[in-house]
């Protein structure tokens, strides 16, 4: 007889063959309190006994399936109950989700129920509803901050002259200059007062000196001039070519090359030369009088220069020449280097940033005031002959296909 004992060293049951003759006989239920199936004095006591449980005495050697107790029978009606809920509130879930607009239907029919677990986290819709509110409630409270900083706006949407005020320059750091001990005595007239041994630099004087060198910028777009803008710091180069875009104008952002302006012609007269159109076409009738080595070096009209303190030796050449410059002179510059001085903070990027878009914008307003008095005058900012004689040979043309339509017309009658 095969008999299933407990194995104390290793803690599981294992079969054993016992060495006594008893009767053959299959133990049920019913002949549980039969002593030859009896279980020994020896074996453990279990504390609890579960009907059908492989370790149970009365089905050790069951072969045949045996009827339902009254507890499987309990465990069964529960497991289908909760079957039932589950799949009623999967249902509900579905019919919610098919009802709400058609940009949330995807999730709906991208999962179908049958993939969908099981454990759901609401027992009803209703619970579903309430959460669903509760969540909605809570990103109603709070802040709501409808005003930020974005340090980008001033690079994309840089303010004009008009709209500059005091509350802007005192936002962008305009007013903060250099410790007492690095001022220049030249830019006693500048300073507003001192906190925390730090210059403070008057926005009254910021503001003035700033609208007019917008105006000086507009007045040379206005009238054709070549507009530089400089600015050699690292971080500088976005700034420096938005404002150059603006105006219709030129940049430099690596290093300005000493004798650019006063042995220009040494250093630029060999480079290759291009005369293009608005649409950038070639026009090669100029290329005899600015062939390589034969052309004249151009020199700015203005220059606007963002950090002077860097590039002393661009300054030094324009005044050598007489070009006018424009520069934003903190407290430790000396004010004497430019034509035009723009007392406010050269360190801070939020600063260089509003005065750079600035005078930008004055360049834009003055190129479109040159176009507009081009347009009313009926004259072209661009040689416009090449154009013409397009025009002139389509109206040729056309005028010869008219002479053989009249022709073919004449011979046909």
């Amino acid at each position: 007889m095969i008999v299933r004992q407990l194995c104390a060293r290793h803690g599981r049951t294992v079969l054993a063959q016992s060495s006594r003759r008893l009767k053959r006989a299959y133990a049920s239920s019913i002949s549980e309190d039969n002593p030859i199936f009896r279980p020994s004095e020896r074996d453990p006591k279990g504390t609890t006994r579960i009907p059908g449980h492989p370790d149970d005495v009365s089905s050790i050697l069951d072969t045949v399936d045996r009827a339902s107790t009254p507890a499987t029978r309990v465990l069964e009606d529960m497991i289908n109950s909760q079957q039932e809920e589950i799949s009623a509130l999967r249902a509900d879930v579905n019919a919610h989700a098919a009802a709400r607009p058609p940009a949330s239907k995807s999730i709906s029919t991208t999962t179908s129920p049958a993939n969908t677990p099981d454990s759901l986290p609401f027992r009803s819709l209703k619970d579903l509803n309430r959460h669903r509110r509760t969540i909605q409630k809570a990103h109603r409270g709070g802040t709501h901050l409808s005003q930020t900083y974005d340090p980008s706006t001033i690079l994309r949407r840089p303010p004009t002259a008009d709209d500059l005020t005091l509350p802007m320059l005192l936002a962008n750091q305009t007013h903060l200059g250099h410790h007492t001990s690095l001022w220049n005595p030249s830019n006693s007239g500048y300073i507003f007062g001192i906190r925390d041994e730090i210059h403070i630099i008057s926005l009254d004087i910021t503001y003035a000196y700033l609208k007019r060198a917008a105006k000086v910028v507009q007045a040379v777009a206005e009238r054709g001039g070549i507009i530089l803008f400089i600015g050699t710091r690292d971080g500088m180069e976005e700034i420096t070519v938005n404002s150059a875009k603006l105006a219709e104008g030129y940049h430099i952002f690596h290093r300005w090359v000493p004798g650019s302006l006063t042995n220009g012609q040494q250093i630029l007269g060999n480079a290759a030369v291009k005369v293009v159109d608005v649409h950038d076409n070639e026009l090669t009738r100029y290329n005899d009088l600015l062939s390589r080595g034969n052309h004249q070096v151009m020199r700015p009209d203005l220059v606007i220069c963002l950090n002077p303190i860097e590039n002393q030796v661009c300054l030094h050449e324009c005044g050598v020449f007489n070009v006018p410059t424009i520069g934003v002179i903190d407290t430790d510059a000396n004010p004497t280097w430019v034509t035009y001085p723009i007392p406010a903070n050269d360190d801070s990027f939020r600063s260089i940033a509003l005065i750079a878009g600035v005078l930008g914008n004055a360049g834009k307003e003055g190129q479109r005031l040159r176009k507009l008095k081009a347009a009313a005058s009926g004259e072209a900012t661009y040689d416009i002959t090449l154009v013409k004689g397009k025009l002139r040979a389509l109206e040729e043309m056309a005028a010869l296909d008219v002479d053989n339509s009249d022709g073919a017309a004449a011979e046909a009658k």
